[in-house]
C-alpha cells in the first residue's frame, strides 16, 4: 500500500471483519458501519478509499435492510419470511446498488462473497461497478491485503 494510510469502510452487521482485519491486516485505518444507510452517510462525509462489504446481514433490525420487502415477498410465492431472508442473504448487493445509485460507483468495493463459481454474475455486477473485487471466506490475511492493494491501485 502507499505511504498514505488508506481509509477502509467496513460495512457488516457484526464485528467479525473489523476485528479480523484490524488484527491480521494492519496498515489501513478501519471504520465500521452496520447498514447501507450508514455506509452512504460515511461515504458522503468523505475520506473513504475502499469499502469492505459483507454479503449477509441477518443481525440487524429488518427495518434497516435495503430493498423492497413487498417485491421480495412476491418473488418468493407470497411468503413474507422468505422475502426477509432474501433481503438478509443478499443485502450486500442491495447496499452495493444503493451506493451506485448515489454516485459512489467510483469507490472500490471488496465484497465478502465467493464468486469463484459465479463468473457471469460477477461480470454482470462489474458492468455497474467496475471497481468491484471479492474475497471468499477461506482467505488469508496476505490475500486480503493483495486484493486491497489491487482495488486501491485500480
Amino acid at each position: 500500500m502507499s505511504s498514505e494510510t488508506p481509509r477502509v469502510l467496513i460495512v457488516e452487521d457484526g464485528d467479525e471483519y473489523l476485528k479480523t482485519l484490524g488484527r491480521f491486516v494492519p496498515g489501513p485505518g478501519y471504520t465500521q458501519v452496520k447498514s447501507g444507510a450508514a455506509a452512504l452517510d460515511a461515504l458522503r462525509a468523505g475520506d473513504i478509499d475502499l469499502v469492505y462489504l459483507d454479503m449477509r446481514f441477518d443481525r440487524v433490525p429488518l427495518g434497516d435492510l435495503l430493498g423492497d420487502h413487498v417485491e421480495a415477498t412476491r418473488r418468493h410465492n407470497g411468503d413474507p419470511a422468505r422475502g426477509w431472508r432474501h433481503l438478509q442473504n443478499h443485502q450486500g448487493l442491495y447496499i452495493l446498488d444503493h451506493l451506485v445509485a448515489n454516485d459512489f460507483a467510483h469507490v472500490p468495493v471488496i465484497l465478502a462473497y465467493d464468486f469463484s463459481r459465479e463468473a457471469r454474475r460477477l461480470e454482470f455486477l462489474r458492468q455497474r461497478v467496475p471497481r468491484l473485487y471479492w474475497v471468499g471466506d477461506a482467505v488469508t490475511p496476505e490475500e486480503v491485503l493483495g486484493v486491497m492493494e489491487k482495488a486501491l491501485s485500480s
